[in-house]
């Protein structure tokens, strides 16, 4: 199952894809009855870099214009039967000193990820493409897109990166015309998802899983944050909201800085494609200054011997788990391990 990771121009992609797997790989070992995390050696290297650079408090670099990197990897989840038939196993295996059938891996419902990292430009040239095909006159939008867009768009799960750094609240600065234009980029990308998937698919499409990303939403002013009800520590009210008080913020932010977005989401029922029934997740992670006087990505210690960073990690959780909650729905019955991820920008 394809699903498909979008973000424009300096989203935070990677460092997305960064923390997901820091978190996929911590989590496999804290909860390995409910979730293993596995990549082929192939690709372990690569993952490996990308979890590093963010510990070596770096940022991972930005992804040029028509290149392309991809990664793989594997999510297996187990339900409370097939947990009970692993103590079965285990038992049984401890007892006899010898292996059975079937082996424990079996029993995981296992999800494989390929993400296709391109850079944010790709995204980007929505607004040319939505240009060319009014100028050519062309009814169906698709024909003029490039085939790494029209497979995004051809996922039944989306995750959509929505830059927080983005919002001013002062209509002088100059910030305030990016924000508009963000806003307008990200309508338009909302539109082709629905126009899209309207066109191609009608009523037989399947049923769409969008997700919604507020990344860098440690960089929200205060004061936006207590217009907000949300608490000025940002990570405490994050662990003790449930997802309904997240969702609840989600709207009221995107009411107020990306209207026009917002407003596509809502409009994308209209095409018999419902974006805004999406599930919501906030990213974020803790900065400081440099010896240089550059703002890098914060480690914290734990017991003073071990060092993690500082980030939204109970978010990442939360979208692990919602992936194993949509796992059988996600995963053809006649295939085996073909699901996969695909991304667009940075």
């Amino acid at each position: 199952m394809v699903v498909g990771i979008i973000g424009g121009r300096g989203t935070g992609k990677t460092v997305f894809v960064s923390l997901l797997s820091t978190t996929a790989i911590d989590y496999s070992i804290k909860s390995n009855r409910h979730f293993r995390y596995w990549t082929d050696p192939i690709y372990t290297k690569a993952i490996g870099d990308i979890v590093s650079v963010l510990k070596l408090r770096n940022w991972p670099p930005a992804t040029l214009k028509g290149s392309l990197s991809q990664y793989e990897f594997y999510f297996g989840y187990t339900n409370a039967l097939t947990r009970a038939l692993i103590d079965v196993i285990d038992a049984v295996e401890w007892i006899t000193r010898q292996k059975i059938q079937p082996a424990r891996g079996e029993l995981f419902n296992k999800l494989k990820f390929t993400l296709y990292d391109i850079s944010g430009e790709d995204v980007d040239i929505i607004s040319q493409v939505v240009d060319e095909s009014k100028k050519r006159g062309l009814t169906r939008i698709e024909d003029m897109m490039p085939q790494n867009l029209r497979t995004l768009l051809d996922c039944r799960v989306l995750v959509f990166l929505i830059d927080s750094s983005k919002i001013t609240t002062d209509a002088t600065d100059p910030r305030y015309k990016n924000l508009l234009e963000y806003d307008t980029l990200m309508a338009q990308l909302m539109s082709l998802v629905a126009a899209y998937r309207s066109q191609m698919y009608g009523l037989k499409a399947g049923k769409l899983y969008p997700i919604f990303v507020l990344t860098k939403f440690d960089t929200v002013e205060k004061k936006v944050l207590n217009a907000l009800g949300v608490s000025d520590n940002l990570d405490a009210w994050v662990k003790a909201s449930r997802r309904e008080d997240i969702r609840d913020r989600f709207y009221r932010f995107m009411k107020g800085f990306f209207g026009h977005t917002l407003s596509l989401i809502y409009g994308g029922a209209l095409m018999g494609v419902e974006l805004d029934r999406g599930q919501v997740f906030l990213s974020y992670m803790g900065t400081e200054v440099n010896e240089e006087g550059i703002l890098v990505p914060r480690l914290i210690s734990k017991g003073e011997i071990f060092y993690e960073l500082d980030y939204s990690r109970s978010e990442y959780i939360e979208f692990i788990k919602y992936f194993g909650k949509i796992a059988s729905d996600l995963k053809a019955p006649q295939e085996k391990m073909e699901d996969y991820i695909t991304g667009l920008g940075r």
